[in-house]
């Protein structure tokens, strides 16, 4: 099966590296700002032919793991949205900076300005300082999403920027993945009503304290009130969680406080760092985790349950 992410996508994370798509293992170009060229790489070009050749590529483990348990992988959502019959791109997913105010579990300062001197504290030393990406001219018009990544994207006016130089903005919607610690301004409703539609993926992974400190700097109130915010000017949001030793059961929570909401919910299975996925927990606290999962109702909870079972013995290394 083909990966139209090939053809039509790009990841470009704080530091000028591209990727092929969120997953992928590791940068494969370098970014000079040309957002028109960025699909015509050597490396994309290889993917692309290894892909229509039906080769299993380096990089994309966490899709094969997925689908040979049976879950719908990242893959089969971009084959359904773009197609793999010509190179443009269409979904552009970005970074302009690691700058962030949090710490969270399972981050690094690869993403996290917040997260360098807590690497300093625990290593002697970060892996990275402040990452910034090469300054855009312009914007394609087959440019038709576009999903502003972190650091926290709603912390400066970059982002602003960047949509600016979109030719049709009317034909291109907007995604924000947020921490939900900034509420936007008016400067920012004004950009999104060009596009269109603006819309949040906010990152919560626990309910209430657990929240806080498994995602160090945040509050939970500020959470609330970003979701509330949404709701009261009309924007569509969705919440994105992520499981993993230390939010496990707090997730269960988290699902009865989301029932007051009509919003949608996505919960992911950690599998890096590998100290913080679940299946590092003992099998009597997992055999509790899957008594009460059986009664709560969350998303994914087949992916869960099948990567609590089959993970442990699974060909892939994710």
């Amino acid at each position: 099966m083909k990966c139209a992410a090939f053809w039509k996508h790009a990841n470009i994370r704080p530091g000028n590296r591209v990727y092929p798509c969120c997953r992928f293992k590791k940068a494969i170009a370098e970014f000079n700002g040309d957002l028109d060229a960025v699909l015509d790489s050597a490396a994309y070009q290889e993917l692309r032919r290894a892909s229509t050749a039906g080769e299993a590529i380096a990089g994309c483990e966490k899709c094969y793991y997925e689908e040979s348990i049976g879950h719908k992988s990242l893959r089969a959502e971009i084959n359904e949205k773009y197609t793999a019959d010509s190179s443009a791109l269409e979904y552009l997913e970005i970074g302009m900076d690691n700058l962030c105010n949090m710490a969270c579990e399972g981050c690094s300062s690869e993403f996290s300005t917040s997260w360098i001197q807590k690497e300093k504290k625990l290593f002697g030393k970060a892996d990275n300082g402040y990452l910034e990406n090469a300054q855009i001219t312009s914007v394609p018009a087959s440019v038709k999403k576009i999903l502003f990544l972190g650091g926290e994207p709603l912390l400066t006016k970059k982002h602003l920027d960047l949509l600016a130089l979109h030719p049709e903005p009317e034909k291109c919607e907007v995604v924000y993945n947020t921490n939900a610690s900034v509420i936007p301004d008016e400067t920012c409703e004004n950009m999104w009503a060009k596009f269109s539609s603006a819309s949040f993926i906010v990152s919560i992974d626990g309910y209430g304290s657990v929240n806080e400190q498994v995602r160090e700097g945040s509050s939970w109130q500020e959470t609330v009130e970003f979701m509330d915010w949404c709701i009261k000017n009309r924007y569509r949001f969705e919440v994105n969680s992520v499981i993993h030793k230390n939010n496990l059961f707090s997730t269960l929570d988290l699902a009865n406080f989301l029932s007051e909401y009509e919003c949608d919910w996505y919960v992911n299975v950690l599998t890096f760092p590998k100290h913080l996925d679940i299946n590092t927990l003992d099998t009597q606290t997992l055999e509790s985790f899957l008594k009460k999962l059986s009664n709560t109702d969350i998303p994914n909870r087949d992916f869960i349950i099948s990567h609590i079972n089959t993970a442990r013995s699974s060909e892939w290394q994710i």
